[in-house]
Formats: structure tokens, sequence, C-alpha cells
């Protein structure tokens, strides 16, 4: 049974209690990341993640890291695009002093000066680790260009340039203007009564404060006109953005909740950057539906069927099939206020134009047939026994309610979520094929040696796409 409740001081919880388990997850979940930030101070929604572990007024670094290893060595965090969050797992009895742990590092961290300098040092090695693996930087490289007017494009990192600028004075304002109960959720799954665990968070979390008093605080600054004009500007160059992200997928599409900010715009675009390495990697994305679309149960089979697992159209047809490459499926990154469909490729250099004329061929065919009756049953079966698999851990449970629960839209019990795809028939599974998977609006990444690959024979393919009929 799912509840949703707040504390006295308006902090949201949603909560699942699981029979039979000896386990407890809990997460505090903050709505603010890259995409609350500026150029300017791009990355200190990581930086502010990384501090809480530094110490708070009562207790050491060395003590938080006794204590976690204590209580099972299970606690973290991590900063997104939208949120961040400092989630852990113990054994029920060993719950509250998780929950004051997790409290006492939100509305207690010291960001003492001279752990604040070796932590920037540590943030910017882990961006050089970023840079350096082009799996991962091929994923980045091509959402900071569809969405370049927009900070939903900025790198959650940031640049080692601006992390390096950060002052303790700017992570406490920070902290302030976004780190309140209105803007917060707490999630928490496993075995436990929901009473107990209801007191055992009124008090880990009391000193969250109520309201927003930093930002409202402040006054509002006047704009002068050339400010107004620079505005209007921005505004009708995104409105001619071809094409605009929200007509296709933020109308009517949403079930309950609706993000507060504008979407963003989608650019095409045709990304290249050189790395001295063996293999190529490519990464398509597409248009996609947000992460609160009423279709997210199609279109969690749609993935399946289309490159998400090993019996996949992708993966059978071009690894198994042709032995083009070893690694080919695809995924979806699903926002609050936009989302992309990927398709990732690691293929050898002298292959690539041959393997996206192969994606080309499966794109066309899934998009204009769908999949088969026999197909649908398959991927639902396999869909669905994922679902009950993952359900079984009381992370997966408690960070699939903050995901949806974040995002405004309903939350479904194990058992209403398999109701929801046991009627998903191939129609709508063709519908999103059809609105998703069109090449006119694909954007392409490529991140390899510029001296192996044919680029111009990549990109000739590309704007032959852009050429189709939308």
């Amino acid at each position: 049974m799912l509840y949703r409740y707040y504390l006295s001081n308006g902090l949201e919880v949603v909560s699942e209690p699981m029979a039979n388990r000896k386990t407890v997850a809990l997460g505090v979940f903050v709505k603010v990341g890259s995409q609350d930030e500026t150029r300017k101070n791009n990355g200190i929604s990581h930086l502010v993640e990384h501090m809480f572990f530094k110490g708070t007024g009562t207790r050491s670094a060395k003590e938080i890291a006794d204590l976690t290893a204590r209580i099972g060595d299970d606690v973290n965090a991590f900063t997104s695009k939208e949120c961040t969050a400092l989630y852990g797992m113990t054994v029920t009895e060993k719950f509250g002093e998780l929950a004051k742990l997790l409290g006492d590092l939100l509305t207690d961290p010291q960001f003492d000066a001279k752990e604040l300098t070796k932590e920037k040092r540590i943030v910017m090695d882990e961006i050089d680790m970023y840079w350096d693996s082009p799996d991962v930087l091929v994923h980045e490289l091509l959402q900071k260009r569809v969405f370049r007017e927009d900070s939903l494009g900025f790198l959650i990192s940031g640049t080692k340039s601006v992390v390096r600028s950060l002052k303790r004075e700017e992570l406490c304002e920070f902290l302030h203007a976004h780190y309140y109960a209105g803007n917060m959720l707490v999630s928490v799954a496993g075995g436990y009564e929901e009473e107990k665990i209801k007191h055992i968070l009124e008090h880990a979390f009391a000193r969250v404060h109520k309201g927003r008093e930093a930002a409202s605080g402040a006054k509002k600054q006047r704009l002068l006109p050339q400010d107004i004009a620079a505005v209007v500007k921005r505004r009708k160059a995104a409105e001619l953005a071809l094409p605009p992200y929200h007509a296709e997928y933020i109308r009517g599409e949403k079930e309950d909740g609706g993000g507060e900010r504008n979407p963003p715009c989608y650019y095409r675009s045709f990304v290249v950057a050189h790395k001295d390495i063996e293999q190529l990697h490519m990464n398509l994305a597409f248009p996609a539906p947000c992460v609160g679309d009423k279709r997210r149960f199609a279109y969690s089979i749609f993935n399946s069927a289309f490159g998400g697992s090993n019996n996949s159209r992708l993966f059978q047809k071009i690894r198994e099939e042709e032995g083009m490459a070893y690694s080919v499926y695809s995924y979806s990154s699903a926002y609050r206020r936009a989302g992309l469909f990927h398709i990732d490729i690691t293929v050898q250099p002298q292959l690539a134009g041959s393997v996206l004329a192969k994606v080309e061929e499966i794109v066309e065919e899934f998009s204009h047939n769908g999949l088969s009756k026999e197909e649908l049953f398959l991927h639902k079966e396999q869909v669905e026994t994922e679902l009950i698999m993952g359900a079984e851990s009381p992370k997966t449970r408690m960070d699939a309610n903050a995901k949806y629960a974040l995002a405004g839209t309903k939350l479904y019990t194990v058992e209403e979520k398999l109701a929801f795809l046991d009627v998903v028939d191939c129609a709508q599974v063709g519908e999103l094929a059809k609105e998703i998977l069109r090449l006119s609006k694909a954007s392409l990444c490529v991140v390899g040696n510029r001296k192996d690959v044919d680029l111009k024979g990549l990109r000739k393919l590309w704007n032959r796409w852009g050429k189709q009929c939308v």
C-alpha cells in the first residue's frame, strides 16, 4: 500500500511498506539540479552534494563515514539535471539512525573552507574522468547541443573553471534558497510499520525550514529596456527553432502534474568530438515523451522491443545477424519538461556508415509496421518480469516512487502497473513508434578518432534524413 502525507513542516513523504522485509530504503530528493543553475554557477548543485559528507555541526567527516559503515555502508548521494538526492538502505532496527544522519547532513553541513578546497579537486578529477569516458561523453555532448538554449543542456558536473571559482558563501546561499520543505520529498520503502516510520521522520527532518525565505526575501530586480529586448529576442529565437519540443509532447499528454517552467526547444544537431581511441561511439537522439507522460507503460514495451533488450530489433539485426557492432541498444532520457529517446552504438570506425544505414532501415521498418502480436506478448512479459523482479528491492521501489512523485504524476502499486502493462496493445506501441522514430528529427553525436571515420559520409547521411517528410 502507498501512503502520501506531509510532516508538520510541510515536507512531503511517499511511503510504501513491504511485507516480510528486514531492510528499509530511504531517500531525500531535492528539486534542484543542473537545470536550475546559471552559466556562472553551473556545477554548484553537484559540489553541494559532495560537501554534505564533509562534516556537520555535530559530526566530522570521519564520524559520518564510521556511522555509515556501522549501519550497512550503503549511504550515498547523486545529482541529476532535475534533482539532488541523499539516500541509504539499512536494516529496519537501524532506520532511525539512517534518517537522523540524512537529516543532519541536509540541515547542518559546515562547508568547511579547507574541505571545500580539497573537494573541488575531487570534483575536477571527476570531470576529467567523464571526459575520458567516450560512452558518457557521447551522451552528454548530444544533450548539451540539442537543448542548447536551455539549462536542461547543462553538464551536471559543470566545468572545471566554474567549480574552481565557487566560494563557500555561494554554496551556503544556494543551500538556503533551494533546500526547504516545499522543494523536497522523502521517499521510503521496506519492512516497517507506517506509524513508527512517520514518527522517526518527523523527528529526523524537523530542522528542514518550511518556506523559501531566501528566495522570497530578495527584492525583485527591475528590468531595463535593453534587458527586456534581450528576453524578447531569446524567446523569439526559441519560437522559431524547429521543432519546438512542447508542440508534440507536452500538450495534453501528462497525467496530473506539469513543470512550472516552459519546456525547452529541441535543436536537431550533428556533433563530433575527437578522441584518440580505437572504437567509435555514436549516439542518436529523438524527441520523446516526458517522465510524466500517461503512455509510459506502452513506451517501456516499445523500448524493449526496439532496442532495450537482447531480443530487440536493433540487437538482433545489427549484432546477431550482421555482426556489425558489439554494443547497440536504445534507452530513454525522460525529464519533467522534456524527453529524448537514444540509440547508442559502439563500432569499428570503418563500419560506422554501414551501421547507421542499417539503423535507418530498422527505424523505418519499425515506425511503419510496428510489432507483431507475438512480439508484443514477448516484450510485455519481459517488461512485466523485470518490474516484478525490481519490485523485490526496497531501494528500487523507493527510487521509482520518488521519480514519479517529483514529476507530479499519480503513483501506482506494482499490481496497478502490471494491469496497465497488460492492456497495452500493438496499436499503442505502433503510435509511439511513428511519433518518436522520425529520422527527420534525429540528432547524431560521434566521438572517436577523426582520421579513422568518414565524417563527410556520416553528415551526408544525416542531412539526407533531415530532408525526409516530417
